[in-house]
């Protein structure tokens, strides 16, 4: 019995000092959290938009027959504008029309519909409004969404990505210093969000003569991230 109590008390003489060093060695460092946030503007560089034709038929083959020969001047007036690689079919839908009979209390089969609708992204941006006029006198009568982003959007994605990190690394040496910390070393970093297809109103004045109808505004590209550091605390 003795030996058991004297086990037993050795244990814990033991873990208090495990306790004890933990909170030695944690009384040396602190753990600094920061959250920050990275903008880029930059220019557009292409357009996207949605562009097709609904035609209507009192057969199915009536209205296939329509719907291929508006397309096909649509198509050629594309391949005026843009690369092939940049165009590809959203919508191809047909479907049955119907009206109400009051007589009969019934809906009765009307013809048929066709929805043919292309996303085609357009890399000069002065050519959208000639390329507009041009499908819609071609016979597109589907034309929406509209907007404007960037190609290749990974370097300004890097760059905020940069500065975020910079921001973070900003906030945590200021709360060090504060702290009277002399080291920092950065744990963990989570990204927050990602916005690539906002506008800046702001940065319209920024583009300067430079700006047209076309380009309206400078897009923001935001990175936000939360980092956790470690601080050592002077000796």
């Amino acid at each position: 019995m003795q030996r058991k109590v004297r086990l037993v008390t050795v244990l814990l003489v033991v873990l208090l000092f495990a306790a004890f060093s933990a909170q030695a060695d944690d009384s040396d460092s602190f753990t600094i959290k920061v959250q920050a946030q990275g903008i880029v503007y930059v220019s557009p560089t292409k357009a996207q938009m949605w562009v097709g034709a609904k035609t209507d038929g009192d057969t199915a083959e009536e209205a296939l027959t329509m719907s291929n020969e508006v397309m096909a001047e649509i198509i050629a007036i594309v391949g005026k504008y843009t690369e092939p690689d940049l165009v590809r079919t959203s919508e191809f839908n047909m479907y049955q029309k119907e009206r109400w009979d009051d007589l009969t209390g019934q809906s009765v089969p009307e013809g048929f519909t066709l929805r043919h609708v292309f996303e085609v992204q357009i890399l000069d941006l002065k050519k959208v409004a000639p390329f507009l006029d041009e499908v819609t006198q071609a016979g597109a009568n589907i034309i929406y969404g509209l907007q404007y982003g960037v190609q290749d959007n990974r370097t300004p994605r890097e760059e905020a990505y940069k500065r975020a990190l910079e921001e973070a690394w900003w906030k945590a040496r200021l709360i060090a210093e504060a702290n009277g910390a002399r080291d920092l070393i950065l744990e963990d970093v989570e990204e927050g969000y990602y916005y690539a297809s906002s506008y800046e109103i702001e940065g319209i004045s920024m583009t300067g003569g430079q700006l047209d109808s076309y380009m309206p505004g400078q897009l923001q590209i935001s990175a936000s991230l939360q980092a956790t550091f470690k601080a050592e605390l002077d000796d």
